[in-house]
């Protein structure tokens, strides 16, 4: 298994694994595709896969934003998913850690993420990992 940078060519497998993050959200694959694409050609966002033989099993997206409240660049981790044939076995605590050492690598103090209420596993995956739930997020569609 390899940790990248996902690539363009990246984006059916990494769509896949989308869907199972998401089973209940019908997901716009052209709408998925375009914001991917503008992702990997971003300076504030990093998309990491774990490949196996070359195909991504796995996928974490880092966003990295300046924060006045952290007084420079915080991170923020928006996607973690493994194929859910091969969860518990460690990769995506390998792809965390690289993401931790990535946000560090630029300059970044703190990293965050949110994850619903009913992802009991992935809270206990997440604390695991030294994070810790401090707060709730709140959103409004505009």
């Amino acid at each position: 298994m390899e940790i990248r940078q996902c690539r363009r060519d990246d984006f059916e497998p990494v769509f896949r694994l989308l869907e199972q993050l998401w089973p209940d959200r019908e997901l716009d694959h052209g709408r998925m595709e375009e914001t991917y694409l503008r992702g990997l050609d971003s300076d504030s966002q990093v998309y990491l896969c774990a490949a196996m033989d070359g195909e991504p099993v796995a996928f974490c997206s880092l966003a990295i934003k300046n924060s006045i409240w952290q007084q420079g660049l915080l991170a923020n981790v928006d996607e973690v998913v493994v194929d859910k044939r091969l969860r518990r076995k460690g990769i995506g605590g390998e792809l965390l850690e690289r993401v931790l050492q990535i946000a560090a690598e630029k300059g970044c103090h703190r990293i965050e993420l949110d994850s619903a209420f009913h992802r009991q596993d992935a809270h206990r995956f997440y604390e695991a990992h030294g994070f810790k739930s401090r707060s709730l997020l709140f959103t409004k569609e505009i």
